[in-house]
C-alpha cells in the first residue's frame, strides 16, 4: 500500500500507519516497554538483558520486550496507544526507527511524550564497552528503577506502575 507518494516523503514511511499486531503479541498494559534489536533466544545477549532486568528488580509482568530488526521501523504512536507503558527502554534502537524526530541523551532518563525514555547502545556494544555499561547503570537504570531514589524529574511516582502483576515476555 502506498499512503504517501511525493518528492518530500517516500513510501518507506508508510510503515508508520501499518498494523502492529505482528510486532505486539500481548497488549496487556505494563509499566515498562523494552525495544531492542533482535537477538537469539537463549543466547548471551538474552542472558545479559535478563540480568539487567533482574538488577532493576523487574518481574516479567512489569515489562514488554519487543524485538525490532536492525533498520526496521515501528510506529511509536501505535505502540503508545496499544501498550501504554510509562517507561521506554531503547536498547540499540534509534528514535527515528519509531518515527520520532527527537534527540535523546544516551544512558540517562529523557522525558518525551509523557513517558520516561532510556536510550542506550545495543547489548553487544554494551558488552564491549564496560564504561558505557556502568554509565547506563549509574545514570540511567538505577535512577529510574531504584525504589530508594526519588522518581525521575517530571516522571511522577513510578512505583505504583512497577508494582503490577505477572505476565508473559513477548
Amino acid at each position: 500500500m502506498n499512503i504517501i507518494q511525493s518528492d518530500l516523503v517516500s513510501s518507506e514511511y508508510d510503515v508508520f500507519w501499518d498494523d502492529i499486531s505482528d510486532v505486539v503479541n500481548n497488549t496487556e498494559s505494563r509499566p515498562v516497554l523494552i525495544l531492542i534489536n533482535t537477538y537469539e533466544h537463549g543466547g548471551a545477549e538474552e542472558m545479559q538483558l535478563l540480568k539487567m532486568l533482574e538488577a532493576c528488580k523487574l518481574s516479567t509482568g512489569q515489562y514488554h520486550i519487543i524485538q525490532i530488526e536492525k533498520d526496521s521501523k515501528v510506529a511509536w504512536h501505535k505502540l503508545r496507544e496499544t501498550l501504554d507503558s510509562k517507561i521506554v527502554f531503547l536498547i540499540g534502537i534509534l528514535p527515528s526507527q519509531l518515527g520520532i524526530s527527537s534527540l535523546f541523551r544516551i544512558n540517562a532518563p529523557n522525558h518525551f511524550n509523557d513517558r520516561v525514555w532510556l536510550p542506550t547502545l545495543s547489548l553487544k556494544e554494551l558488552e564491549e564497552r564496560p564504561d558505557v555499561k556502568k554509565q547506563l547503570w549509574m545514570e540511567g537504570m538505577k535512577p529510574i528503577f531504584s525504589p530508594s531514589l526519588p522518581p525521575p524529574r517530571g516522571g511522577g511516582d513510578l512505583s505504583p506502575a512497577l508494582s503490577k502483576g505477572e505476565g508473559e515476555v513477548e
